[in-house]
């Protein structure tokens, strides 16, 4: 198994990505630390774990608020003894990025994340090194009309990454980010409510010629994660079905 007895966080594990990724870090031998602001889902997915032989506690935390992040790091090194991967990929409700509220996403995605990563380097040093992984997104480097706070505040998540990536590389802690194309999950509810058809309007502008799956997002986190990644600190992981690569439709 590629993750073995390794102690996996995962913020906003309770659905979309995050819970795609506790389930597969869970197949492969990981204890997973399922955290999420959603209590029944995040506890329905705790006992999904067990129930198929996996292990997995739940602890609910805001990400956002420092004091929650500590008790989350706490009661993961008292249940386990040690952290040693960090998966940042909880979000602020989507409403928020829809009508660019800065605060709200700042809180969460960007604060958040730096709440979660020096709290969990703490535990790692002690533990001789680490993996830590963001999640950012394919709004980071390409521009896309209307979500602009969003988009500002995942590019900062790459900048954060990369800056942490080269102050902690010394430390055995290899900090890395993926940024996702469009993936179906609950975050695009309001979107589908508004245009039922939004993903296959989406299609023309992916080369794959299909929209991303939170599998997809759990496998790179997987492999970021793993020992397989040994070498890769600092990266930007892109997993877009090839929608940053270029134009599938241009007329010449």
């Amino acid at each position: 198994m590629r993750l073995e007895n390794k102690v996996a966080i995962i913020t906003g594990a309770a659905s979309g990505i995050g819970k795609a990724t506790a389930l597969r870090f869970a197949e492969e031998g990981a204890k997973v630390v399922i955290d999420d602001i959603n209590v029944e889902a995040g506890a329905q997915l705790a006992t999904e774990i067990i129930d198929n032989d996996g292990t997995a506690i739940f602890v609910p935390a805001d990400v956002s608020a420092p004091g929650n992040v500590e008790q989350l790091m706490t009661e993961t090194q008292l249940h386990f003894g040690t952290i040693d991967i960090l998966v940042n990929n909880a979000l602020c409700n989507t409403a928020h990025v829809l009508e660019n509220n800065w605060d709200p996403i700042i809180d969460v995605a960007l604060r958040g994340t730096d709440h979660c990563t020096k709290a969990a380097i703490t535990a790692m040093q002690q533990n001789g090194g680490g993996s830590i992984i963001n999640i950012a997104s394919v709004n980071a480097l390409i521009g896309l009309q209307s979500i602009h706070a969003y988009s500002a505040v995942k590019g900062a998540v790459v900048a954060y990454t990369k800056s942490m990536a080269v102050s902690h590389g010394r430390d055995n802690i290899r900090i890395n980010c993926i940024c996702p194309g469009t993936i179906q999950t609950e975050v695009w509810m309001p979107m589908v409510e508004r245009n039922p058809n939004i993903f296959d309007d989406l299609l023309p502008w992916y080369p794959l010629g299909r929209i991303g799956q939170p599998i997809d997002i759990a496998n790179a986190a997987l492999f970021l994660a793993s020992d397989e990644a040994a070498f890769a600190t600092g990266s930007v992981l892109v997993i877009d079905g090839g929608l940053t690569a270029g134009l599938p439709q241009f007329p010449i």
